[in-house]
């Protein structure tokens, strides 16, 4: 089993509770199992064991100190969130929009975040770990101590992102949309050698045959 990057949230102990429709409104809680379609949102010091959450219209999503597993955020509509130290274990987060988002101390690992949207936000010690991240969007975001670590980043956009601090591993750049905005991230060099076209296209770099 992979191993978070960013330390997991120590929680208080936990009140187990069982979830209703309507507004989410969780603290100090333990959830195992079930579903629950939502409209707002927050879930602070809890622990989240293999829940779905709907929630077509979620602005203003706040997760602080929580650890989830085996979850389902899929399509969640959290634009403009918070998320504040918070763990993500083989979780379905396809289509998750975060954009405009605030978000520090994440940690995501062995999870889905194909389609997923963090346009405009703030990523700060973030580390994706085995994360599918295809089509995701960073467009003006800015990412401050940022790691992809074994990740699918076919078509994840980054125009216009601003990064510092951030590391790409296992990774290539191969289908990556915005590769120039990724001035100063490290890289090992078995990944340049292997991203060496999408480089060479972002410099425009003719290559001959």
């Amino acid at each position: 089993m992979a191993e978070p990057l960013v330390q997991a949230p120590d929680l208080p102990e936990l009140t187990p509770a069982r979830l209703a429709d309507g507004d989410l409104d969780l603290s100090g809680a333990l959830v195992t199992g079930g579903s629950v379609r939502a409209g707002r949102v927050r879930i602070i010091e809890t622990e989240l064991r293999g829940v779905t959450i709907e929630a077509a219209s979620a602005p203003g999503l706040t997760l602080i100190h929580v650890r989830l597993s085996d979850c389902g955020l899929s399509n969640v509509d959290g634009r403009e969130g918070i998320i504040r130290r918070v763990s993500a274990l083989r979780c379905r987060l396809v289509g998750l929009d975060l954009n405009g988002g605030d978000i520090s101390d994440l940690g995501v690992v062995d999870s889905s975040l194909e389609l997923a949207s963090f346009a405009g936000a703030r990523l700060r010690n973030v580390a994706f770990h085995g994360v599918n991240l295809t089509e995701a969007s960073f467009q003006e975001a800015r990412l401050e101590g940022v790691e992809f670590i074994d990740c699918e980043l076919a078509g994840a956009d980054f125009r216009r992102a601003r990064l510092s601090g951030a590391t790409i591993r296992g990774s290539a750049l191969t289908g990556v949309i915005g590769v120039e905005a990724l001035r100063g991230v490290r890289m090992p060099w078995s990944d340049v050698v292997a991203s060496a076209g999408a480089l060479a296209t972002a410099l425009g770099i003719e290559i001959e045959e």
